[in-house]
């Protein structure tokens, strides 16, 4: 008994001995700043939930229905909730296992009616103790695969906030859209009857009159796609709130909330390390692969088990069931020695695979900035074009105008119309478009900053 009692005390003290490198984070090298010059940064809580700059009601209540419902977000749960079953069941393995049975048989004569029975129960358990850490570098192992599914996760939330914010800006745009082209239209239809009228009475030629039309009939051609971009939209917008089309019901938010554009929640080069879930996914994969080295490096050295037993049975008399008890305890050692190859390659692969996720990681930091950088280059570009593009829409209201007066005047021809009500049309739809891609330059930059979670 007192020897079992050494084995088992060795065992624990030999547990404490831990195999192979151990993480110590990874660290990339950035610059302090950004290198394109940043406007007036907000607060880490409004990159938290950052379409609620927006100040769109509507928008949250999207958002927030598809963090709920979505498809992709339901599956990044249950990934999270299996890899918390797989570290559970490697915690298991620290533990010693047991068995136990309990039987018995009866059996007689029908002439005598005399039955003889017999019982048997025995327990057994086993244990191999962790003396060089494998198990807990497995378990190492595990923990870090599930900090990675649950950056996984998070990465899941970040795109689908962004992708149903661009749906939903699309939809805006293209409802903008219609609405310019259906109000050119009533101003060029008005044209048409002018002319038309001028021409009746011969102050205006058949060119005149065909030219109205023309500009009439490219008008009206695009809003046949401004209505099909609705509906894609919509259909869009159905897939990722995980719903069906008919239950998405949109309205048109006020021009004060379209037009708003939220200033940029931008902090310092280093927090986004932090903040965005796929340096987050990488540096726990680094993590696994450093674990996995330690539990190859494990599989050098001895294996060390123990075993006991107890075993009891008796005769139809279940009073003397433990008459006959007996007990065992086993200790073993066992070591490969022919396949010695192939446990150092192991061990090589582990490191190969260790240095492989280090520069993956690397590659995504350096990713992520260049990332970061191009949303900013693109945000300053289309930020400086709007007012410039505002500024058009008003010169070319005022051109059209003008020239229509000039032809009634008969101070110009019809050609100066038209193109005049051209540039006005192009110069709305621009303004349009450039709002559009700055809401979806903000959003696609607070995705790129790792925004959109806690």
């Amino acid at each position: 008994m007192k020897k079992t009692i050494f084995i088992v005390t060795i065992g624990a003290l030999l547990s404490s001995c831990l195999l192979g490198p151990n993480f110590g984070g990874a660290t990339a090298e950035l610059p302090e700043t950004w290198v394109n010059k940043m406007p007036p940064s907000t607060s880490e809580h409004d990159l938290t939930a950052w379409w609620a700059s927006f100040g769109d009601p509507q928008l949250n209540q999207l958002i927030e229905t598809a963090f709920a419902n979505n498809p992709d977000m339901v599956n990044a749960a249950l990934n999270i909730a299996k890899a918390e079953s797989e570290l559970r069941v490697n915690y298991s393995g620290l533990f010693p296992s047991g068995s136990a049975s309990f039987g018995g048989n009866n059996g007689g004569n029908f002439d005598t009616s005399t039955s003889h029975g017999k019982w048997n129960g025995s327990l057994s358990a086993s244990w191999k103790p962790d003396v060089w850490g494998k198990t807990r570098r497995q378990i190492e192992a595990s923990m870090a695969s599930l900090g990675s599914t649950v950056a996984a996760a998070h990465a899941t939330r970040t795109a689908l906030a962004s992708s149903v914010a661009t749906a939903y800006f699309e939809w805006i745009s293209a409802k903008e859209s219609l609405r310019i082209a259906q109000e050119q239209l009533v101003f060029q239809e008005r044209t048409f009857d002018i002319v038309s009228k001028r021409q009746g009475v011969g102050m205006a030629n058949q060119l005149d009159l065909e030219q109205a039309r023309s500009t009439i009939l490219s008008t009206r051609a695009q809003i046949p796609g401004h209505e099909a971009t609705l509906k894609s939209c919509e259909n869009a917008l159905a897939i990722l709130l995980g719903t069906t089309v008919d239950q998405v019901k949109l309205k048109m938010p006020s021009a004060s909330t379209y037009n708003k554009i939220p200033r940029v929640p931008t902090g310092l080069p280093s927090e986004m390390l932090r903040r965005r879930p796929d340096i987050i996914q990488a540096e726990c994969n680094l993590h696994r692969s450093v674990a996995n080295i330690g539990s190859a490096v494990a599989d050098l050295f001895p294996s060390v088990s123990l075993s006991g037993s107890a075993s009891a049975g008796s005769g139809s008399d279940f009073a003397h069931f433990f008459s006959t008890a007996g007990w065992s305890l086993v200790g073993s050692v066992s070591q490969t020695i022919f396949n010695r190859t192939a446990l150092n390659e192991a061990v090589n692969v582990a490191e190969i695979s260790a240095s492989s996720a280090g520069q993956s990681y690397r590659k995504t930091v350096l990713a992520a900035f260049a990332e970061v950088e191009e949303c900013l280059i693109l945000y300053a570009r289309l930020t400086n074009q709007l007012p410039q593009y505002e500024a058009s829409v008003e010169a070319n209201k005022k051109s059209a105008e003008l020239s229509m007066r000039l032809y009634e005047n008969g101070a110009s021809d019809f050609l100066n119309v038209a193109s005049a009500e051209r540039a006005w049309l192009s110069s709305e739809l621009n303004v349009i478009s450039t709002r559009q891609q700055i809401r979806m330059a903000l959003a696609r930059l607070c995705t790129a900053l790792g925004g959109g979670w806690k």
